[in-house]
């Protein structure tokens, strides 16, 4: 009854949302999707929007945060954010319904107890009008996530040591990103210390800071241009194999798919 669920209804510049629950309520990360999409995809396992607590936001570009005015005010369910982040949503092009009274605040380094969930939020580095990610506990598992990063900060070290469930960007691969037709300010923004978080770089990072309790591994945000699943997964591997890690039997590396969803359920 009380085994956590991870579902990602969507990740990638097309739309970003994780649920995170277990068979009473759960949490949302972002809602770069329609909600119509979220609320359809949750049906499948059972859940519906009554049952979600709090939607956490990660930045305020557009692909994360489509339909937060609509389950906000309409679904009643409380937005969290850091107060920056409130602001870009409040003035995002996008956003045609603002939010009101479903509106929450909480800034990078604060933290709070959500129904059977603690969630700390921390800084990380992108150029939304401020960027976070989050340290979510729930019974005995410790979860990162960490999407839309230039680069690895001591607030995602610091967590690490204590998780077995990361979820980390991958965004791209270097050559295909060097090589492919994106222009020249675009691929140096997503190369930037605040663009996005590379497969070798995911990678090395995953590697050098390993520990057996950490058996989970997602790779999300994969771009649709210039990365492809199995080349992230096997880029991740790879690095961690030349530790020694052994993927698939010490570690599990799952890419997110961009507009399909995934369940796991943990024991």
């Amino acid at each position: 009854m009380d085994k956590l669920r991870f579902f990602s209804i969507g990740s990638g510049s097309s739309g970003n949302c994780y649920y995170f629950g277990n068979s009473v309520h759960g949490i949302l990360i972002d809602a770069g999707i329609s909600s119509k999409t979220i609320r359809k995809e949750l049906k499948q396992i059972g859940v519906d929007f009554s049952q979600i607590m709090g939607i956490f936001v990660t930045h305020d570009h557009h692909d994360h945060i489509k339909s937060i005015g609509t389950l906000g005010e309409k679904f009643h369910i409380p937005v969290y954010a850091t107060a920056k982040t409130h602001d870009g949503i409040d003035h995002s092009y996008g956003m045609t319904q603002k939010l009101s009274l479903s509106k929450r605040f909480l800034e990078n380094g604060e933290e709070v107890d959500i129904g059977d969930f603690n969630v700390l939020s921390f800084p990380v580095s992108h150029d939304g009008t401020d960027n976070g990610g989050f340290f979510i506990k729930y019974m005995e598992h410790r979860i990162i996530v960490a999407t839309d990063l230039g680069r690895i900060n001591e607030h995602i070290y610091n967590h690490i040591p204590q998780s077995d469930i990361v979820i980390l960007e991958a965004n791209y691969d270097l050559e295909m990103l060097k090589n492919g037709k994106y222009p020249y300010y675009l691929k140096q923004r997503i190369l930037s210390d605040t663009g996005h978080l590379g497969n070798q770089e995911a990678g090395l990072f995953l590697a050098e800071n390993w520990h057996p309790e950490l058996k989970h591994i997602y790779l999300c945000h994969l771009s649709n241009d210039n990365n492809h699943p199995e080349l992230a997964k096997r880029t991740v591997e790879m690095c961690m194999n030349n530790k020694g890690i052994r993927t698939g039997s010490d570690v599990d590396v799952v890419p997110l798919k961009r507009s399909a969803s995934d369940l796991v359920v943990f024991d």
